[in-house]
């Protein structure tokens, strides 16, 4: 097995990466991943048959893999024993101590084996002879770690995808092999433009904000924390009816049909939390790309709920996940969730929810107060527009894509086709409205941002329609609850834009977050784009 194998599987299997750096991984998880990367060494076999199988169909082509002469690994056991002892190493960042060593003593390898190297295996022969304190099974992991992640150091220097952000008394700088966004060749489409010089944070426009949601309701007044406002001020001022975010890690999207499954507790939040009670969202997969999410206690609470892509490493594409429908069970809100194919098609994917109580929105549904159809699938709100900052996403169970666009006196929402949709308006405040939460929010092309904390982010153009955000202090700086990010194209330009991967626990407080953007033919191209960040206060 070589280094680049196991690095290249790991950049394709999100929940598995994530389950290792956080000391979560069990054998299955561990077994997963050396199938994975049998299939990375056998690429380079030059087997035709496996050539011609598709290069996202993992099941099918770990399946030939396992029968091939050719393909398949020599000693399958080794190789997951090798996978065991090094992905610890090379998961985890060098500064993260606390969190590597948890990986590895809590991997499934209790003994060890013919796979360490030999100069770990002098080590602790030493060790087992000098005490029976010292010979337990946990030291000889340890031992084996640091020579592991040493060779890993020395033979993979680039293979962590995730690079420390600058420190913040750095300008912000675009390293290689990112071009600064300034300087891209070929230029960025007509129309938006991204810069990495930081955004202008601008004032909103006098005067209120009035709601065009039928169902959404409009806090009388809106608590915009301004940059720069103190921790307690936040905390002074009044909270939302409610609100709640959560992700899909650790393959909860792929779970069988009809089973109810919690989704991990270290990647949601609600504001129920507030009260007391101890209550979790949780969903249930109903067929190939359909799911149905509770989220408990806000049956009956008038909002705004935005579905979208998750980490979507591994799915290179222009996939997406979208909202079909919602709809409260006694206490608790339901909302049902499509995920779908570049072609249309449903798809089992991971996805990231966010329900909103407060503030101006809409929804629309073949109509709403103050929206004007201008065209096939090209929208005005009337009601809405100035200095802020509109998130939107498509509803309905046919795959579709919108974006927005925020002018002066109104907000233009374009969509590949005629299709329902949700959108969600602030100006200098989250898009939750709760000011004891830290949050931001970024309009790219027209270099606006707005963060709790004062903190404006650098955009990297990272290649074409490949963008990398990094915030410095937005982030949890006790890693979890992890937080959510939202994202969709914005600007005149007939654009896709979708979360790749966010990363806010290996660096914490620091975030980044990696997006990707596609033209309506589904190949990457350069866009403007609008990015909703939250988490728990």
């Amino acid at each position: 097995m070589t280094p680049e194998s196991l690095a290249a599987a790991l950049d394709t299997m999100p929940e598995q990466r994530q389950a290792i750096a956080d000391g979560m991984a069990t054998t299955e998880t561990y077994e997963a991943v050396a199938q994975r990367v049998a299939v990375f060494e056998a690429l380079n076999k030059s087997c035709t048959q496996l050539a011609e199988i598709g290069e996202e169909d993992w099941v099918v082509m770990q399946q030939h893999v396992l029968t091939c002469a050719l393909c398949k690994p020599a000693d399958p056991k080794r190789l997951r024993e090798r996978v065991e002892y090094l992905a610890p190493g090379l998961v985890a960042v060098p500064e993260d101590e606390e969190r590597r060593w948890l990986a590895f003593f809590q991997s499934p390898v209790r003994s060890v084996s013919d796979v360490v190297t030999k100069p770990v295996k002098a080590l602790t022969d030493l060790i087992t002879k000098n005490g029976p304190v010292l010979a337990d099974p946990h030291v000889w992991k340890a031992a084996a770690a640091v020579v592991g992640f040493v060779v890993f150091l020395l033979a993979m220097p680039s293979s962590e995808r995730v690079e420390p952000p600058p420190s913040r008394h750095e300008a912000q700088k675009i390293t290689e092999p990112a071009q600064t966004l300034l300087e891209a060749t070929p230029p960025l489409v007509a129309g938006p433009s991204v810069s990495t010089v930081p955004p202008t944070t601008e004032a909103p426009t006098p005067g209120p904000v009035v709601s065009t949601a039928p169902k959404a309701t409009t806090a009388g007044t809106t608590n915009a924390q301004q940059p720069g406002g103190s921790t307690e001020d936040r905390k002074r001022a009044a909270a939302p009816t409610g609100w709640a975010y959560a992700s899909t890690p650790y393959f909860a999207y792929d779970q069988p049909v009809g089973q109810q499954v919690e989704l991990h507790r270290q990647w949601q939040w609600g504001t129920w939390r507030r009260n007391g009670v101890e209550r979790y969202l949780s969903l249930v997969r109903k067929g190939e790309g359909a799911y149905e999410v509770r989220l408990p206690e806000l049956g009956g609470t008038s909002g705004t709920v935005h579905t979208a892509l998750s980490n979507g490493w591994g799915y290179p594409q222009a996939f997406s996940c979208q909202t079909e429908a919602t709809r409260s069970d006694g206490r608790d809100l339901l909302a049902d969730v499509a995920c779908f194919n570049p072609n249309g098609t449903r798809k089992n994917l991971p996805f990231a929810i966010v329900f909103v109580s407060d503030g101006p929105a809409v929804a629309y549904r073949g109509g709403a107060p103050g929206v004007a159809r201008t065209g096939t699938g090209q929208y005005e709100v009337t009601t809405l527009g100035g200095n802020g900052f509109a998130m939107v996403s498509p509803v309905g169970s046919a795959r579709a894509t919108c974006r927005s666009a925020v002018e002066a006196t109104r907000v233009r929402v374009s969509c590949d086709t005629d299709t329902s949709w949700n959108l969600t308006y602030t100006e200098n405040a989250a898009i939750h409205h709760d000011p004891s939460a830290m949050a931001a929010y970024l309009t790219t092309g027209i270099n606006r941002s707005w963060s709790s904390n004062g903190e404006t982010p650098s955009v990297t153009r990272t290649g074409t329609g490949q963008y990398d955000v990094r915030y410095q202090g937005i982030g949890n700086p006790k890693v979890y609850p992890a937080d959510a990010v939202l994202v969709s194209a914005s600007g005149p330009e007939p654009r896709y834009c979708r979360i790749w991967a966010w990363n806010g626990y290996s660096y914490p407080p620091g975030v980044l977050v990696q997006i990707r953007c596609y033209d309506q033919a589904g190949a990457a191209a350069d866009s403007s784009f609008a990015l909703a960040y939250v988490r728990s206060p």
